[in-house]
């Protein structure tokens, strides 16, 4: 790594963390988000239940603490954002572009899920929670409500008031629908039959999402410093609201069959490509691995923080989280499968339908639902934005680094606001009745690029770079602490030359050998060209540059 560092005016300087604990707090916030609460439930609910935490395991240990660490030590080391840091080898400074590309997508459509958390904190603000009643003008004929009766067609005294005929209709189980299921897909999304319609621009989501970037931009408007302080409530008291609603889950009727589901593993589900990948790719998404938010963070450190301890500490607490918050979600997908008499498994399948219908329709079951809403959505706030700060930081950062005219004072708040501004507008096509199929694309193409990215920098580092001289700069950090240098060469040093690229070569080459298309009646042929473009828009850096060099 380069060891000389330019001279940089004094109005130009880079700040620094106040304190290291506000590095730990937003390293924490940044790792613990709406993807414990939300992705991790989901992919373990598609993947068997028990079976994804082999692998999800396994990938934290081999690849995801290793990756972890190796980004954080080259950002601290460096002292400069994700895209300068690739100067170590000109040759791969398009990996820079690439990780900054992969943080603005995901920051993009991960906002939506914040602006929808919006949605239902001020729809909880009502006499009566809307998606805990049938017999609304969206609602069909299908619609149940726990009181209600499941099996028959006739006990809906209210259809004639909406006019809504349903005589002569058959009844089956997997035909009901909760009423929190139709509030989220017919009314809050009014969701088209697929992406090839987006329709219309829904005006309260758009107006929710600008809501979340003006927070965003408000907290980053001067940088780490008021970042540092905005982390603290937005990384910490979900926990307390997590807690409180995981008591509640597991007191309702059919938890123990969701428990038992979430922590029986079926194994045949580990010979399938897929559910390797999605263990990978979750735990790089968690931790924010191969985005360059990890490097843009630790720039900020002192030189010789102990980053190693960091490293081993900050992803074991995510991962526990996510664990500690399936309970919460299983339990009550028991609850909606023990409702509406079907199999845990086919209670629901989209990954923002577990926290937009499967979380409010127990949140209607308290007592005083309106409270327990108000204080779980905003927990879903708090977890989203306390992510979104450092990725929207991240962008910010390497651009700042790499362009030194964007740091001058009289420019870089501008420059800030006009960054959250385009990620607003680039937002709009997602804010749309279609939007949702916009959203989900994104969140399957990513995966891929994160392995590669992953897979590279670990080639950069230890291969090119050359692991003694890695770990002359690693031990001039912190080669006074005796356990950081057992720590270093009993574990890091291992995975970074051998476990942690073979596992995510492996992951790559399984994936491509089973792959299949994502195409259905939601996605015609076009939108799998749509998602691998997404694919080439993040890695074509990686050799543009090369080639440019």
């Amino acid at each position: 790594m380069a060891k000389e560092k330019k001279e940089k005016p004094e109005s130009d300087e880079r700040p620094s963390w106040g304190r290291h604990l506000d590095f730990i707090v937003t390293c924490i916030g940044n790792a613990v988000g709406l993807g414990n609460i939300w992705r991790f439930p989901h992919l373990a609910y598609v993947n068997g239940g028990g079976a994804f935490l082999i692998p999800y395991t396994i990938s934290l240990f081999f690849m995801g603490i290793p990756l972890f660490c190796l980004e954080l030590l080259i950002g601290q080391f460096t002292n400069v954002g994700p895209i300068t840091i690739w100067e170590i080898n000109i040759l791969f400074k398009g990996l820079g572009y690439t990780t900054v590309t992969l943080a603005a997508i995901i920051c993009i459509y991960y906002n939506l899920v914040v602006a929808t958390s919006f949605y239902y904190l001020f729809a909880s603000m009502q006499a009566t929670l809307p998606w805990s009643t049938c017999g609304n003008d969206w609602n069909t004929c299908y619609c149940r409500t726990p009181e209600m009766n499941t099996t028959l067609g006739d006990p809906m005294m209210w259809y004639n008031a909406t006019k809504l005929n349903c005589s002569g209709i058959e009844f089956n189980k997997t035909d009901i629908k909760l009423s929190s299921e139709e509030y989220y897909y017919r009314y809050v999304l009014e969701a088209t039959d697929g992406i090839f319609d987006l329709g219309r621009v829904k005006w309260d989501l758009t107006l929710c999402n600008l809501l979340a970037w003006v927070i965003i931009c408000a907290c980053l408007i001067k940088g780490v410093k008021t970042m540092g302080k905005a982390v603290y409530f937005f990384a910490l008291f979900p926990y307390v609201l997590m807690t409180v609603l995981l008591v509640r889950g597991v007191t309702l009727d059919g938890a123990k069959k969701g428990i038992d589901y979430y922590l029986t593993p079926d194994t045949s589900k580990l010979k399938e490509a897929k559910v390797w990948k999605a263990a990978a790719a979750q735990i790089f998404f968690s931790l924010s691995c191969c985005t360059g938010s990890l490097a843009a963070m630790s720039s900020y450190n002192k030189f010789n923080n102990n980053v190693l301890r960091d490293s081993i500490m900050v992803p074991i607490i995510n991962c526990l989280t996510s664990f500690y918050a399936g309970f919460a979600i299983f339990s009550i997908l028991g609850y909606m499968a023990e409702t509406t008499g079907v199999a845990v498994e086919n209670v629901t399948t989209d990954g923002q339908g577990l926290i937009f219908v499967a979380y409010p329709e127990a949140l209607s079951q308290l007592p005083v639902p309106q409270l327990w809403s108000v204080f779980f959505f905003l927990m879903l706030i708090c977890l989203g934005l306390g992510t979104q700060f450092p990725s929207v930081e991240t962008v910010l950062t390497a651009l700042q680094d790499e362009f030194a005219y964007f740091r001058r004072k009289n420019v870089a708040m501008l420059f800030r606001i006009s960054v959250c501004i385009i990620g607003f507008l680039l937002g709009l096509p997602m804010t749309t009745q279609g939007g949702t199929y916009l959203q989900d694309l994104c969140d399957i193409f990513v995966g891929l690029p994160l392995l590669l990215v992953g897979f590279l920098e670990i080639l950069v580092i230890v291969w090119i770079y050359g692991v003694k001289n890695f770990a002359e700069d690693v031990l001039l950090m912190v080669g006074g602490i005796k356990s950081s240098k057992y720590l270093f060469y009993g574990y890091f040093i291992w995975n970074w030359v051998f476990f942690a690229p073979v596992l995510i070569l492996a992951i790559i080459v399984f994936e491509c050998v089973q792959y299949e298309p994502i195409t259905d009646e939601h996605y015609p042929d076009w939108a799998e060209a749509l998602g691998w473009s997404i694919v080439a828009a993040v890695m074509v850096w990686t050799p543009l540059c090369s080639l440019k060099d």
